[in-house]
């Protein structure tokens, strides 16, 4: 009967892996959607003969919204 709970215990032991490693990935998810959409839009403002300042200042903004979600989400996580 012992054997039966440390089979269970193991079993719990990876679920709780699986749930920690699933709520770093989803902590910086956030930002990684942010930066590939400011990339995005750079790229179609280039093609679009968008002016460079305005390029420039959407990718200023972009990794400023990145990196406010990326510190966010460490503070909550209690990194």
């Amino acid at each position: 009967m012992e054997w039966v709970l440390q089979v269970v215990d193991e079993v719990d032991d990876a679920f709780g892996l699986l749930r920690h490693g699933w709520l770093g990935v989803s902590a910086e998810l956030g930002s990684v959607i942010l930066a590939g959409t400011g990339v995005a839009a750079a790229l179609a403002g280039c093609t679009q003969g968008a002016e460079p300042v305005a390029v420039g200042a959407a990718a200023i903004t972009a990794n400023v919204a990145a990196l406010l979600e990326i510190r966010s989400a460490r503070r909550a996580a209690g990194v």
